[in-house]
């Protein structure tokens, strides 16, 4: 979507490595200015982020903090979060992600034990009581909010827990921010109440739990796609020959 303007959210210690994509609809935001005073960060390439209202904040957690704080820097009113290991192979357009009309909210029928625990953990911060609906799944590597939403939910948890919502959420030590998203819509808002809809269009197929170790296995994870599927995640962390991958997408996108 080149028409499309993208951020990138990298942390000032950074910013220098980044800076040649700044151009055109690529703009750079710098995690310390979406989190201003509250936190700041430990030296090295593991630091935590430390704070006088909460424990030590590990980045996974202080990631989530920054993806609902983006609302504060975007002013576009739906954000659409891409993992930066996802790769598409063909053209994303933004019907891709309208149901009916309305933004696409990610919410399948499936659940594990982080699933359960993190759905736990949001109805505490929500204020609701435990059990209040089924599990369901909000977790992908392209889920697409509203900002109006975003600062409702926000609002929630500051009403309920009494202290700033990234406070809140850093006293937190596991939580899903999608998760978090879908709990509010589903079970405080109502989805006739909001510009979303339930949506289980697989928009990016992930590497997860996929051995691509060897070159067959890559042919066979590329060999078949939803047909609303736009992209790919394969993790960078994970033992893969990337050539090998990216020979499977340059073919991809010269056929879409």
């Amino acid at each position: 979507m080149p028409q499309v303007r993208h951020y990138l959210i990298v942390d000032r210690r950074d910013r220098s490595t980044f800076l040649h994509l700044q151009k055109g609809n690529r703009l750079l935001i710098e995690s310390e200015s979406l989190v201003g005073k509250r936190f700041w960060r430990t030296p090295g390439r593991k630091g935590f982020w430390l704070s006088f209202k909460a424990p030590p904040v590990r980045g996974w957690i202080i990631q989530q903090i920054l993806k609902l704080a983006a609302i504060q820097a975007v002013p576009e009113r739906t954000l659409i979060f891409c993992d930066s290991d996802t790769a598409f192979f063909r053209p994303f357009e933004r019907n891709d992600f309208l149901i009916d009309g309305k933004v696409g909210l990610l919410d399948v029928d499936f659940s594990n034990d982080d699933i359960r625990r993190w759905t736990s953990v949001a109805r505490r911060l929500l204020g609701l009581p435990p059990g209040a609906g089924p599990d369901r799944g909000h977790v992908g590597n392209m889920i697409c909010w509203n900002r109006e939403t975003v600062e409702a939910l926000q609002q929630r948890i500051q009403a309920h827990t009494g202290v700033h919502w990234q406070i809140a959420l850093a006293r937190t030590s596991s939580f899903s921010e999608y998760v978090l998203y879908g709990v509010f819509i589903r079970e405080v808002l109502g989805y006739a109440a909001v510009d979303h809809a339930p949506s289980t269009a697989p928009l990016v197929k992930p590497s997860w739990g996929v051995p691509l170790t060897t070159e067959s296995a890559i042919d066979g994870f590329f060999a078949e796609f939803d047909p609303r599927t736009v992209a790919v995640m394969v993790h960078s962390k994970d033992d893969v020959d990337m050539t090998c991958v990216r020979r499977h997408l340059v073919r991809r996108w010269d056929k879409a």
